[in-house]
């Protein structure tokens, strides 16, 4: 027999043994938690009744006999709704009347396979800013009678044709001299690799920077950009050294570079690009460049806070990976007036739902109108990774011909200037088809020669 006994009421359950001669008594003093807690557990609080509070009733005032006097009259305003960003569309300049009534141009419109050629990235951009350059006292030795307009030139078309390495451009400018006639360049003499390289160095991050920046203000004209749905992410590029230390001298051969690990995998030694991008045509807005040890957190809240001081339209939304999760970032972000769509960890304990497999969003930061449009908002994460891929693919980028991280600026920078110039040169001919098409703008007026190219190595298949 289980005896309970409770205050002043005493519960009692007998047993089968109790009447087969095995009498036992087990008594449960309920004001003991422990002893509460089993008899929970065996009878499931069989016999105790808990305590109901005796209901208050209300009186209302003599003065109150209407049905709005009781409940508040419901709002005549509509509740706000959220509103997808609005996109306008291209404006398209008007085309000089001489290419305008050209057979080339007739033939860009009417056939939609025509990616366009070469001299067009140069005939219709300008490149003032590179002949207005600063005169230095060692431009004569560096660059003699090359100048800095026709080194840029020429590492936009080698960027186009996909060649990695400077001993192989040369190569193939000795053969070819068509590929810089199609951007006005007349060389006397080809430089070697070496002395090529040199004139590369020397045109500074900062120039390419300011050249870029200059580029996206022409885009924010055309409103080929509007900055209004804005996403981060960060890209790997490799630095032109050995993926271990020396053992000797017990460091990396750049010691401006870092050790590049994701997801448990190790990717070599270089530097991270990160970058922000509109979700509009899939362009470059703003860049910077880290070593690749660095912790994306920190890390973005300094190409988001640089981001921020130039003189942009105000994003309305950014989204990005898990990699730049943190409240300071989400903090950063929003009192920037930006709304946070940044993936959150699971184990977070804050107001984080599920919107996809293993992807959640806090929000705590997100405002409640914009839970239906989550899962549509987020699918465009995946933009930047196709703002990334040409650089592998297309344009043969993802390792670095030197070192240091300024020349990781350097190559970041003429990559993503490589970029709007397309998508520049694809509204200027009024072709928005070609806009996110890496391989426009590449082809040569005149085929090359195929003995050429198997001289230096290569067939027309292999360029990219």
């Amino acid at each position: 027999m289980y005896l309970a006994i409770w205050k002043k009421k005493v519960l009692y359950q007998c047993q089968i043994t109790d009447y087969t001669g095995k009498f036992q008594v087990i008594f449960f003093d309920m004001t003991n938690q422990m002893h509460r807690k089993w008899y929970m557990i065996l009878f499931r609080g069989m016999g105790i009744r808990k305590r109901k509070k005796r209901r208050v009733r209300k009186i209302p005032p003599k003065g109150q006999r209407l049905l709005d006097q009781y409940c508040p009259a419901p709002a005549l305003t509509a509740p706000i709704r959220f509103k997808m960003p609005y996109h306008q569309q291209v404006r398209l300049p008007p085309l000089p009347a001489a290419f305008a009534d050209s057979v080339e141009f007739q033939a860009l419109q009417a056939y939609p396979k025509a990616k366009g050629y070469l001299n067009y990235l140069f005939q219709f951009n300008s490149f003032t800013f590179w002949e207005n350059l600063p005169y230095i006292m060692k431009q004569d030795q560096i660059f003699g009678s090359i100048s800095a307009t026709e080194v840029f030139k020429s590492e936009i078309i080698r960027y186009k044709w996909g060649i990695a390495r400077y001993d192989l451009w040369i190569r193939l400018l000795k053969h070819i001299p068509e590929l810089l006639e199609a951007a006005g360049i007349f060389w006397d003499h080809i430089p070697t690799a070496s002395q090529y390289g040199q004139l590369v160095t020397q045109l500074g991050s900062i120039n390419i920077q300011t050249y870029f920046l200059g580029l996206v203000q022409e885009c924010l004209t055309l409103r080929l950009i509007d900055g209004k749905i804005i996403i981060w992410d960060g890209r790997f590029l490799e630095s032109d050294c050995a993926k271990n230390e020396n053992k000797r001298l017990q460091r990396l051969a750049d010691r401006e570079a870092g050790k590049y690990k994701h997801i448990g995998k190790y990717f070599g030694v270089g530097y991270i690009d990160s970058s922000f991008i509109c979700a509009k045509h899939n362009l470059t807005l703003f860049y910077e460049s880290f070593p690749a040890n660095r912790n994306h957190n920190p890390l973005f809240r300094q190409t988001f806070q640089e981001l921020g001081a130039q003189p942009f339209p105000r994003a309305k939304i950014l989204i990005a990976d898990a990699g730049a999760y943190s409240k300071a970032s989400l903090r950063l972000v929003r009192a920037a007036g930006t709304v946070p769509l940044i993936y959150a960890r699971k184990n977070c304990k804050l107001q984080v739902i599920q919107v996809a497999p293993r992807k959640y969003v806090n929000m705590a930061y997100v405002p409640a109108v914009m839970l239906p449009y989550l899962t549509q908002l987020l699918n465009d994460r995946t933009k930047i990774e196709r703002n990334y891929s040409p650089a592998r693919v297309v344009y043969n980028a993802s390792r670095m011909n030197n070192r240091g991280l300024e020349n990781a600026k350097m190559n970041i920078g003429k990559l993503k200037c490589v970029e709007l110039l397309t998508a520049l040169t694809a509204v200027k001919l009024h072709r928005l088809d070609l806009i996110n098409t890496p391989t426009a703008f590449r082809e040569l007026q005149s085929c090359p020669n195929t003995t050429a190219l198997k001289s230096v190595g290569l067939s027309s298949t292999e360029i990219i």
